[in-house]
């Protein structure tokens, strides 16, 4: 029997209530966290954590096996994902002054080496490699979370923070990660 959306997901009370019984030591996990998904995006840290507050109560749907601080993180790495693209897909503005120099007008367009089609190819490629690896953790989300943080650049102390586990545990998360990596691409291909 499948479980309903108010079995699988908290309700705003519960959302509201995690967040405010949040220690202080976990809005100091959250900070770093924010602080590392706002690192070269065109979003600060403290906005960051805000706007995944507010998403996050205003309907943002939390399992219930998803722990808050797990489930804030997640919320920021895809809203400074979302931010990141914003920027990238915005079109340059290119002066048609007739006192335009013809250097300088060259130099806002964009080079790009990949016509619309390859663009196309490679995020239907990026987008099969990405399922497949997410297919290779999905009865574990906690791996799933070190792969995506490790995607973002995340490393070493950092990781092991934003999964929560202890010291062995985490040496065990990663040995599993790596096996999975290994059998799944035996040729060494990294994703």
């Amino acid at each position: 029997m499948n479980a309903g959306p108010a079995e699988s997901g908290r309700s705003r009370e519960e959302i509201v209530s995690l967040i405010n019984g949040l220690a202080p030591v976990d809005w100091a996990r959250l900070r770093l966290i924010s602080a590392k998904f706002a690192t070269g995006r065109p979003i600060e840290a403290a906005d960051l954590l805000q706007e995944a507050l507010a998403r996050s109560i205003d309907g943002r749907v939390c399992p219930i096996h998803v722990d808050i601080i797990r489930f804030l993180a997640q919320a920021m790495r895809s809203i400074a994902h979302g931010e990141a693209e914003k920027v990238e897909h915005k079109l340059p503005l290119i002066s048609l002054s007739k006192e335009a120099d013809h250097a300088a007008l060259m130099a806002n367009v964009p080079d790009s080496k990949l016509g619309p089609e390859d663009k196309i190819i490679d995020e239907q490629e990026a987008a099969d490699s990405l399922r497949r690896i997410q297919g290779l953790f999905e009865d574990d989300s906690v791996a799933w979370d070190i792969v995506q943080a490790m995607k973002e650049g995340w490393k070493g102390e950092e990781l092991r923070e934003l999964s929560g586990l202890n010291e062995k545990d985490y040496a065990s998360k990663r040995t599993l990660i790596r096996r999975r990596f290994n059998s799944a691409f035996p040729e060494g291909r990294k994703p």
